[in-house]
This record gives C-alpha cells, structure tokens and sequence, in this order.
C-alpha cells in the first residue's frame, strides 16, 4: 500500500512537471507571437519610415518639377490665392466707365468732341482739399481729332498734375526673344526708337496721345499684359525696354504717381528678366465701384467720392475683355483688370514664379516631414496632422508669396492626400497581420471551431452563457502512461506526449469536431459543438477508428526510439449536454458539461488498451453502420445502475 501511494505521488509530481513543461512552452509561443508582432512593427518602423519619406519626398518633387499637374494647379492655387487677396482688399480704386448708357447719351466715343473728356478733368478736380491722387484715362488719344477739343483737354491737362494717359503698343507678334529687330521704329514716348521688346514681342511701334498732350502728362503703356500658357492672364510687365531706356506700363505709372502724391517711395517687386511679374487678382467684374461717365459729368455723383482715391476711366467694350484666372466663365474688361494690377502694387501682392527646383524641393521636404509624422500615428491623428500640415503648408506658400514668389500648391494637396490614405492603409493591413498572428497563436490554445464562434459576425461576443444541445463526446488517453512516466526522463515523456497530443488534434479536425481540452495524457473532444454538423455520432467514431489505427504508428515509434509501447483507450457517449462559455467574467472556457460527458470520460476509463468503447444509445444510433460486440455491463462511477457498453470494430457503411 505504501509503495502504491509512493507510486501514486511520484505520478502527481511527474504530471506537474509535464504541465510546467507544457505551460514553458505556451510560454515560449507567446514570446514568439510577441517577437512576430514586434517584427512587423519595425517593418513598418524606421527603416519603412525613412524609406517612404524619401520614395515619398521623390514623388513630390517629380510631380512638382515635371509640371505634370500644372494647369489643374494653376486653377486650384488660383482660387485659394485669390481669396486670400480678396478677403484682404480694402481698395480705394474708382472706375469711370463709358458703358451703354454714356454711349446711349452721347454717340461713340470716337465720335466724341474731347470737350467731355476736359470737363470730367475738371469736375473730378473742382475741390482743391479733395481731388483724386490719380487720374488714370485708358482711352486713346494718339492722333489730333479737333483743334477746340484738342486745346481743351490740353488746357484742363495742364492745370493739374494727377492725369496720366495710356498709350498703345503695336507688337510683331512673330518677333520672339532672341531675335533683334530687323528695321527701327517709328517713335517712342519722346525719343527715337532703336529697339523696343515686350516679352518674346518686338514693340514695332508706340502709340502715345499727341505731341501738346503728350507734353502736359504721365503715360504709361496700357496693353502690357502677360498671358501663361493656359491663355490666361497672370502677370504683367513693370517696364517695357526701348532702345536704352525703360518705359513704365499704365499700372506702374499710376502707381508711382500715387506713392510720389502721397509722399511716399515706390517698391519695386521682383521682377522676370523680361520685367514681367506675377500678380494676384483681387477682384471679380464689377466688383470696383464703378460709375457711369455720363453720371459723373453730368454731376450726379458727388466729386468727393472720388476725393484721394485713383480713378480709372475708360470703355467697356466687348473687343477689350481678357481671360482671367479668378472668373474662368466669363472675360474681364481690360479697365477692371488694370484696377486689379494696380491693387496689387499697391498692397504688394506681386512676385515671380518660383524656380520649379525650388517648388520640388520646397514640396518634397514638407511631404518627407508629413510621412514622418504620420508613420506612428493612429488613424485619427493622422487626419488631424494633415489637416495640421495643409494649414502649415498653404501658410509657408503665403509667406513665401508675400517674400514675392508665387507657389502651386495643388502637388502639395494631392500629396497630402495620398499619403495619408497610404499610411491609413499601412495600419490597417498591420492590424489585420497581427490580428492574424494572434489568432494563430490563439489556435494553439482554443480549437478553431470555437473561436470561429465566439468571433462569429467579425465580433468576439466572450460572455457567460450557455445553451443545451445533442453532441457526441469523445475522450481518449495514453494506456499505461504511469508506468511509461516512471521509466523515462520528462524530457522524453514531453516528446511523446506532445506526438500523441499532435495526432489526435490532427484527426480530431480532420471529422470536424471540436478540440475542448487537454487533460494531462487524456484529450477531451466535443462533435456538433459550437459548430452544427450532419451525422456528429458517425464522425466521432471514425475519428476514433483513425486514432487506434494511427496509434500503431506511434507506438512502433515509441518502441525504436524508446522501447516503450504506447497504446490508446476511448470512450464516446452521445447525448444532451450544457454548451458554451462556462467560469466568471475574469476566466472562462468554452466547454461541455453534464451527464453525457460524465459518462464518455468514464467509458474511456473503462476502456482497455486498442479499445472503443460506446454506450448503448450510440450503438443504437449507429446501428447497421458500425460492427460492435457487447463489451459488459460496468459500474460507472456516478451511476447506480450498471451501464451496458459495446466495443467498435469497425464500419459496415460510410455515407
């Protein structure tokens, strides 16, 4: 007797050492999971984040230097700039128009006597304390028309000095830059012309008002636009060369005009090497104060409204519109796109273009930093730090338009964009990955069909709560395991343990039943359970025919390696049982409990070795289907009556 409880506790600890063993080993795929997880996490970490910033910082600059997107972003940073500059305008630019209703009042302008043109001078300067800083007409002026006329407004000219007259002009438009004029001109604003160039246009001739006009005011050359290569107007030329000299456009002779009444110097912006420059719109069409000449002569408008201000006079005319980028659908009279250029010398929202190196450069680097600080970040806050950034973004192009720049800034948006989808998409894929490197590790401690349950609809629904439904149990164990423990190191004990617990999992699933649980050398599984299958009871006696016929493999391999023999003894019980999450809120199991698993782990007690055992209610259920013999009639621990038992041989017929 003291030897069996000798026999009995030296078995307990061997069993505790093998479940320290198994629970090392539970612990050591954990610290694999973890070390996966912690590789995928450095795959997308510094290396992955140095490497995107600069494939993405690439792209950027590409994109930028190429010019790919540069009419689509002509039209994006359009907009945004020129609501910037609108929101920003405070203009005290008048226009005078001669419209439909002057032309309805008086005949053509052409056909005018410039009487008119004298006595709108006057009136505008009758108030000596409020007369306007600027008097800018747009008209042309270029030929003696009548004597009384031609002396009126020379007179009214002379008796003022805020009048500034256009002139005109005539370009050979197939004269390109590089190329020098081939003849002289016929004159310029008061000198010979030798040579004359606006842009890639020779200036063939400079149409300026009369000599005795001409000699009373400032003139400034009117058509001085200059057009990109979507056709619309973006910039103009500050100067046009002549000879040795330079001349001053409309807007720039007005604008000086107005710095030198006001006592104020002038600020030259930064000028193209053709003296062109870049200017942002600040108003749409009939967005300027704008009254009608004929109101304003026949003095219906107030002259103090125009006291101090710059005022702009000349026709609207369909043959004098222009295609602007801040109204794409409709045309701008050429007087409304004068006001626009004078507002921006005058608020200094003029520059050049960017070199497009600087642009890659400029954009790359912030699309680089964006990368960076998105890489670590959850989805949420890589929203917000790209909101953060567009806002970081279009502030530096600001200061880099008011340093006299002019920025794209479309790449930049698109940019933006791609790359947050991009690192969104990143997460999401690593979160699937380590979502899938979990549950493989989860699979080593849960069957799948369990899990496949408790994350049914893509949602772990783990709470307590149990159902009762008709299963099929199936318990096997190790024969003569204690005397197989005593004679072999733990070592090799584990090593046949973890052979026979690997093949019963195998053919388990195989039949498609559920995997509950591993109880030292035995191995409880569990047919119909959580998932519904057709025909449970048959499969969980053909799992058990498999696992005796495959454990002759294991023992022929246990007696080459060990000497040891190692057979297998089963019992299956079918019935109703209590299914699902069984324990308390801290630890459950998904298990089966009640009489019929009771009863299957006690015919599997009862089993000898090789031997299947069923009960009578299997064996009726599968009658005609399996070959059985009466194996006796056994007290079961449990029961009080005696339970028959029958022994499987084999199957008369698969379906």
């Amino acid at each position: 007797m003291k030897s069996l409880n000798k026999g009995k506790e030296e078995l307990k600890r061997f069993r505790q050492q093998v479940m320290e063993r198994t629970k090392e080993e539970r612990l050591a795929i954990r610290r694999k999971a973890r070390q996966s997880a912690k590789k995928w996490n450095r795959l997308i970490g510094m290396q992955h984040m140095f490497i995107g910033a600069l494939v993405f910082g690439l792209i950027t600059g590409v994109l930028s230097y190429s010019g790919v997107l540069e009419e689509a972003d002509h039209w994006v940073s359009d907009g945004i700039y020129h609501m910037i500059a609108r929101k920003q305008s405070n203009s005290y630019i008048r226009i005078i128009s001669i419209d439909e209703k002057t032309v309805k009042k008086y005949g053509e302008y052409e056909e005018w006597s410039r009487e008119k043109t004298a006595k709108l001078i006057q009136q505008l300067n009758q108030w000596e304390d409020n007369t306007p800083s600027v008097i800018g007409l747009d008209l042309d002026y270029s030929e003696e028309k009548d004597p009384k006329g031609d002396q009126a407004l020379v007179e009214a000219c002379s008796d003022y000095k805020n009048i500034c007259f256009s002139a005109h002009a005539v370009l050979d438009e197939n004269t390109k830059d590089g190329r020098q004029p081939q003849t002289a001109g016929q004159s310029a604003i008061g000198k010979p012309l030798e040579t004359g160039v606006m842009g890639e246009r020779r200036i063939e001739e400079i149409r300026k008002p009369f000599d005795q006009l001409f000699a009373q005011v400032t003139v400034g050359i009117a058509n001085s636009t200059k057009d990109s290569e979507d056709g619309f107007v973006r910039g103009a030329f500050f100067s046009v060369q002549m000879g040795g000299a330079k001349i001053d456009s409309f807007a720039t002779a007005i604008y000086k005009m107005h710095r030198d009444n006001r006592g104020k110097e002038y600020t030259i912006p930064k000028l193209e090497e053709d003296q062109s420059f870049q200017f942002t719109f600040s108003k749409r069409s009939q967005e300027y104060t704008t009254y009608s000449f004929v109101d304003v002569l026949e003095g219906r408008i107030d002259p103090a409204a125009f006291g101090d201000c710059i005022v702009l006079v000349g026709e609207f005319t369909e043959d004098m519109t222009f295609r602007v980028p801040n109204q794409r659908n409709t045309q701008m009279y050429e007087l409304e796109m004068q006001a626009n250029i004078l507002e921006a010398l005058l608020e200094q929202r003029t520059g050049q273009e960017a070199s497009k190196g600087f642009m890659a450069v400029f954009f790359a680097f912030f699309m680089a930093m964006f990368f960076i600080a998105t890489s670590y970040s959850s989805d949420k806050l890589t929203i917000v730090i790209a909101l953060l950034m567009s806002v970081i973004q279009l502030f530096a192009c600001w200061i880099v338009n008011l340093c006299g720049y002019y920025v794209n800034i479309l790449v930049a948006i698109i940019m933006f964009t791609v790359i947050t989808i991009y690192s969104m998409a990143v997460r999401y894929f690593a979160a699937i990955q380590n979502q899938y490197a979990m549950e493989g590790v989860f699979k080593k401690y849960v069957d799948e069909n369990i899990i496949t349950a408790l994350g049914k609809d893509g949602r772990i629904e783990a709470h307590i709560g149990v159902v009762s439904k008709d299963i099929a149990v199936l318990f096997v164990d190790i024969r003569g395991f204690t005397s197989l423990s005593e004679s072999l190191p733990p070592e090799q004990i584990v090593e046949i343990l973890n052979a026979y617990l690997e093949l019963v999992a195998q053919v388990i699933a195989k039949y498609q039943g559920t995997l509950d649980k591993f109880i030292g050398d035995a191995a409880m599984a569990v047919f119909n359970s959580p998932i519904d299958l057709e025909d449970y009871e048959f499969r969980a006696v053909c799992a058990a025919l498999e696992l005796c016929g495959k454990a002759s493999n294991l023992n022929e391999m246990c007696k080459k390696e060990y000497g040891k023999q190692v057979t297998f003894g089963i019992g299956i019980q079918c019935g109703e049982a209590v299914i699902g999450n069984i324990g308390c809120e801290m630890r459950m199991d998904y298990t089966a409990i009640g009489d019929t698993v009771n009863t299957a782990a006690r015919l599997e007690g009862a089993a000898s070795s090789g031997q299947i055992l069923i009960s009578r209610e299997m064996m009726q259920r599968l009658r005609g289907r399996i070959k059985t013999r009466f194996a006796g009639e056994y007290t079961l621990k449990g029961k009080r009556h005696t339970v028959p038992t029958y022994a499987v041989e084999g199957i008369i017929h698969a379906e």
